[in-house]
Protein backbone atom coordinates (compact mmCIF):
# COMPACT_ATOMS: atom_id res chain seq x y z
CA UNK A 1 0.00 0.00 0.00
CA UNK A 2 1.07 3.40 -1.06
CA UNK A 3 1.69 5.91 1.56
CA UNK A 4 -1.06 8.30 -0.54
CA UNK A 5 -3.59 5.43 -0.15
CA UNK A 6 -2.68 4.67 3.43
CA UNK A 7 -3.48 8.72 4.42
CA UNK A 8 -6.71 8.67 2.92
CA UNK A 9 -7.90 6.56 5.51
CA UNK A 10 -7.14 8.56 8.01
CA UNK A 11 -10.54 10.31 7.05
CA UNK A 12 -12.78 7.35 7.77
CA UNK A 13 -13.05 5.49 10.77
CA UNK A 14 -9.81 4.27 12.21
CA UNK A 15 -9.03 0.26 11.10
CA UNK A 16 -8.85 -2.04 14.28
CA UNK A 17 -5.34 -2.84 13.93
CA UNK A 18 -4.99 0.95 14.70
CA UNK A 19 -7.07 1.37 17.49
CA UNK A 20 -5.34 -1.86 18.94
CA UNK A 21 -2.28 -0.54 18.24
CA UNK A 22 -3.10 2.91 19.88
CA UNK A 23 -3.91 0.58 22.98
CA UNK A 24 -1.21 -0.97 23.27
CA UNK A 25 0.66 2.02 22.85
CA UNK A 26 -0.41 3.70 25.95
CA UNK A 27 -0.16 1.11 28.25
CA UNK A 28 3.32 2.65 28.00
CA UNK A 29 5.70 0.37 29.65
CA UNK A 30 3.91 -0.89 32.88
CA UNK A 31 3.30 -4.04 30.95
CA UNK A 32 6.00 -3.97 28.64
CA UNK A 33 7.54 -7.43 29.99
CA UNK A 34 4.15 -9.50 30.58
CA UNK A 35 3.22 -12.09 28.77
CA UNK A 36 0.25 -11.66 27.69
CA UNK A 37 1.49 -8.01 26.69
CA UNK A 38 3.70 -9.28 24.18
CA UNK A 39 1.64 -12.00 22.96
CA UNK A 40 -1.08 -9.23 21.85
CA UNK A 41 1.41 -7.03 20.02
CA UNK A 42 2.79 -10.22 17.97
CA UNK A 43 -1.00 -10.76 17.32
CA UNK A 44 -1.88 -7.16 16.39
CA UNK A 45 1.61 -7.11 14.33
CA UNK A 46 -0.04 -10.51 12.28
CA UNK A 47 -3.49 -8.84 12.16
CA UNK A 48 -5.20 -11.60 14.59
CA UNK A 49 -7.79 -9.21 15.80
CA UNK A 50 -8.97 -11.90 18.06
CA UNK A 51 -6.32 -13.33 19.69
CA UNK A 52 -5.02 -9.43 20.47
CA UNK A 53 -8.30 -8.59 21.78
CA UNK A 54 -8.28 -11.80 24.43
CA UNK A 55 -4.86 -11.85 25.34
CA UNK A 56 -5.57 -8.02 26.11
CA UNK A 57 -8.35 -8.83 28.18
CA UNK A 58 -6.22 -11.78 29.85
CA UNK A 59 -4.28 -9.09 30.24
CA UNK A 60 -6.27 -7.05 32.42
CA UNK A 61 -7.84 -10.02 34.44
CA UNK A 62 -3.78 -11.19 35.44
CA UNK A 63 -1.61 -7.86 35.82
CA UNK A 64 -0.52 -5.95 38.35
CA UNK A 65 -1.52 -3.03 37.12
CA UNK A 66 -5.53 -2.27 36.75
CA UNK A 67 -7.37 -1.32 33.53
CA UNK A 68 -8.92 1.62 33.18
CA UNK A 69 -12.65 2.25 32.82
CA UNK A 70 -11.41 3.81 29.50
CA UNK A 71 -9.60 0.78 27.97
CA UNK A 72 -12.12 -1.77 28.88
CA UNK A 73 -14.53 0.53 27.17
CA UNK A 74 -12.19 0.22 24.14
CA UNK A 75 -11.78 -3.17 24.70
CA UNK A 76 -16.02 -3.55 24.80
CA UNK A 77 -16.24 -2.07 21.12
CA UNK A 78 -13.72 -3.94 19.87
CA UNK A 79 -14.74 -6.67 20.72
CA UNK A 80 -18.07 -6.18 20.20
CA UNK A 81 -17.41 -4.80 16.76
CA UNK A 82 -16.04 -7.81 15.73
CA UNK A 83 -18.18 -10.54 16.90
CA UNK A 84 -16.53 -11.74 20.60
CA UNK A 85 -20.09 -11.59 22.23
CA UNK A 86 -18.57 -13.72 25.17
CA UNK A 87 -15.49 -11.63 25.34
CA UNK A 88 -17.45 -8.26 25.19
CA UNK A 89 -19.62 -9.02 27.79
CA UNK A 90 -16.71 -9.81 29.95
CA UNK A 91 -15.79 -5.81 29.00
CA UNK A 92 -19.11 -4.42 29.77
CA UNK A 93 -18.51 -5.99 33.41
CA UNK A 94 -15.65 -4.78 34.87
CA UNK A 95 -17.22 -1.53 33.07
CA UNK A 96 -19.92 -1.77 35.40
CA UNK A 97 -17.71 -3.32 38.27
CA UNK A 98 -15.79 -0.19 38.12
CA UNK A 99 -18.39 2.40 37.68
CA UNK A 100 -20.41 0.63 40.97
CA UNK A 101 -17.29 1.00 42.74
CA UNK A 102 -15.98 4.70 42.15
CA UNK A 103 -18.69 7.00 40.64
CA UNK A 104 -20.44 7.21 43.93
CA UNK A 105 -17.56 8.46 45.85
CA UNK A 106 -15.79 9.87 43.05
CA UNK A 107 -15.79 13.30 41.34
CA UNK A 108 -15.91 12.87 37.29
CA UNK A 109 -13.69 15.63 35.42
CA UNK A 110 -15.29 17.36 32.05
CA UNK A 111 -13.57 14.02 29.92
CA UNK A 112 -15.87 11.42 32.46
CA UNK A 113 -12.58 10.34 34.52
CA UNK A 114 -12.97 10.34 37.68
CA UNK A 115 -10.31 11.42 40.26
CA UNK A 116 -9.03 7.24 40.89
CA UNK A 117 -8.43 7.20 37.41
CA UNK A 118 -6.61 10.48 36.96
CA UNK A 119 -4.32 9.43 39.31
CA UNK A 120 -3.61 6.07 37.64
CA UNK A 121 -2.80 8.41 34.00
CA UNK A 122 -0.70 11.07 36.47
CA UNK A 123 1.52 8.05 37.02
CA UNK A 124 2.83 8.20 33.01
CA UNK A 125 2.43 12.12 32.81
CA UNK A 126 6.43 12.28 31.72
CA UNK A 127 5.11 9.29 28.69
CA UNK A 128 2.67 12.01 27.76
CA UNK A 129 4.74 14.90 27.60
CA UNK A 130 7.56 12.97 25.69
CA UNK A 131 4.61 11.97 22.97
CA UNK A 132 4.01 15.97 22.33
CA UNK A 133 7.27 16.88 22.20
CA UNK A 134 8.63 14.17 20.26
CA UNK A 135 5.15 14.79 17.78
CA UNK A 136 6.67 18.40 17.37
CA UNK A 137 10.30 17.49 16.82
CA UNK A 138 9.44 15.11 13.74
CA UNK A 139 7.11 17.66 12.32
CA UNK A 140 10.54 20.07 12.24
CA UNK A 141 13.01 17.50 10.30
CA UNK A 142 13.07 17.53 6.47
CA UNK A 143 12.82 14.35 4.09
CA UNK A 144 16.33 13.96 4.76
CA UNK A 145 15.98 13.67 8.32
CA UNK A 146 12.60 11.71 8.07
CA UNK A 147 14.19 8.87 5.81
CA UNK A 148 17.26 8.47 8.09
CA UNK A 149 15.23 7.39 10.44
CA UNK A 150 13.34 4.39 8.67
CA UNK A 151 14.05 0.88 9.88
CA UNK A 152 12.20 -2.09 9.62
CA UNK A 153 9.91 -1.26 12.84
CA UNK A 154 9.61 2.51 12.48
CA UNK A 155 7.88 4.10 8.97
CA UNK A 156 8.82 7.74 9.31
CA UNK A 157 5.67 9.35 7.55
CA UNK A 158 3.39 6.90 9.07
CA UNK A 159 4.80 7.62 12.69
CA UNK A 160 4.79 11.43 12.06
CA UNK A 161 0.97 11.78 11.55
CA UNK A 162 0.18 8.69 15.11
CA UNK A 163 3.00 10.04 16.91
CA UNK A 164 0.49 13.36 17.23
CA UNK A 165 -2.57 11.59 17.54
CA UNK A 166 -1.05 9.65 20.39
CA UNK A 167 -0.02 13.08 21.67
CA UNK A 168 -3.30 14.88 21.63
CA UNK A 169 -5.08 11.52 22.84
CA UNK A 170 -7.04 14.07 25.56
CA UNK A 171 -6.98 12.56 28.99
CA UNK A 172 -3.19 11.88 28.07
CA UNK A 173 -3.21 15.60 26.64
CA UNK A 174 -4.96 17.43 29.32
CA UNK A 175 -2.89 15.54 32.02
CA UNK A 176 0.41 17.02 31.15
CA UNK A 177 -0.95 20.63 31.50
CA UNK A 178 -3.00 19.38 34.79
CA UNK A 179 0.61 18.25 36.12
CA UNK A 180 2.39 21.62 34.89
CA UNK A 181 5.12 19.78 32.35
CA UNK A 182 3.90 22.17 30.17
CA UNK A 183 2.56 25.51 30.79
CA UNK A 184 -1.10 26.20 29.93
CA UNK A 185 -0.54 29.23 28.26
CA UNK A 186 0.63 27.38 24.92
CA UNK A 187 -2.07 24.71 25.27
CA UNK A 188 -4.14 26.61 22.28
CA UNK A 189 -1.36 27.12 20.39
CA UNK A 190 -0.51 23.30 20.41
CA UNK A 191 -4.18 22.89 20.02
CA UNK A 192 -4.36 25.15 16.46
CA UNK A 193 -1.50 23.20 15.24
CA UNK A 194 -2.84 20.09 15.64
CA UNK A 195 -5.96 21.19 13.67
CA UNK A 196 -3.55 22.50 11.01
CA UNK A 197 -2.25 19.35 10.69
CA UNK A 198 -5.60 17.91 10.39
CA UNK A 199 -6.42 20.06 7.70
CA UNK A 200 -3.71 19.46 5.33
CA UNK A 201 -4.88 17.95 2.13
CA UNK A 202 -4.11 14.09 2.08
CA UNK A 203 -2.62 13.79 -1.36
CA UNK A 204 0.52 16.05 0.02
CA UNK A 205 1.22 13.40 2.68
CA UNK A 206 4.29 11.82 0.39
CA UNK A 207 8.11 12.42 0.49
CA UNK A 208 7.72 14.46 -2.95
CA UNK A 209 5.88 17.16 -0.91
CA UNK A 210 7.98 17.49 2.06
CA UNK A 211 10.90 19.92 1.38
CA UNK A 212 8.92 22.68 -1.08
CA UNK A 213 4.95 22.79 -0.54
CA UNK A 214 3.67 25.80 1.14
CA UNK A 215 1.72 23.53 3.88
CA UNK A 216 4.72 21.43 4.70
CA UNK A 217 6.89 24.81 5.05
CA UNK A 218 4.52 26.13 7.43
CA UNK A 219 3.83 23.32 9.54
CA UNK A 220 7.92 22.96 9.90
CA UNK A 221 7.74 26.62 11.19
CA UNK A 222 5.15 26.45 13.98
CA UNK A 223 6.38 23.31 15.19
CA UNK A 224 9.76 25.39 15.18
CA UNK A 225 8.34 28.36 17.08
CA UNK A 226 6.61 26.03 19.32
CA UNK A 227 9.47 24.14 20.78
CA UNK A 228 11.69 27.69 20.86
CA UNK A 229 8.94 28.81 23.04
CA UNK A 230 8.41 26.05 25.33
CA UNK A 231 12.30 26.22 25.91
CA UNK A 232 13.25 23.21 23.67
CA UNK A 233 16.44 23.50 21.80
CA UNK A 234 17.45 20.27 20.85
CA UNK A 235 15.72 18.72 18.18
CA UNK A 236 16.79 14.82 18.90
CA UNK A 237 13.80 12.26 19.22
CA UNK A 238 13.22 10.74 22.66
CA UNK A 239 13.23 7.07 22.22
CA UNK A 240 12.73 6.28 26.35
CA UNK A 241 9.26 5.35 26.13
CA UNK A 242 9.72 3.32 22.97
CA UNK A 243 9.99 -0.27 22.69
CA UNK A 244 10.32 -3.14 20.10
CA UNK A 245 8.81 -6.33 20.46
CA UNK A 246 10.93 -9.21 18.70
CA UNK A 247 8.88 -11.92 17.13
CA UNK A 248 10.07 -14.29 19.98
CA UNK A 249 8.27 -11.55 22.19
CA UNK A 250 11.51 -10.07 23.81
CA UNK A 251 10.82 -6.17 24.70
CA UNK A 252 13.93 -4.83 23.12
CA UNK A 253 14.39 -0.90 24.32
CA UNK A 254 15.17 1.30 21.06
CA UNK A 255 18.30 3.47 21.39
CA UNK A 256 18.91 6.55 20.04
Amino acid sequence: MGTFDFLKRWNSKPSIKKRLRKLLNSFNESFADKQYFQQSVEYNHQEEWELTIESLIELGINGTVQFTKEVWVELYQLANEIGLDEDANYCRKQIDLITSKIYEIDEVDKLGFTKSELEEYDKHVKFYYTNIVNSLILFTYNSRELALMASPFFNPMTELYEELEYAYTPVCFETVFRKKLIPIIYKQELLTFKTKVDQMPSEIWDWEYLEEHPSWINIRTDAEEILKKMGILHRVYDYSFTNIISSSGEVIKKKE
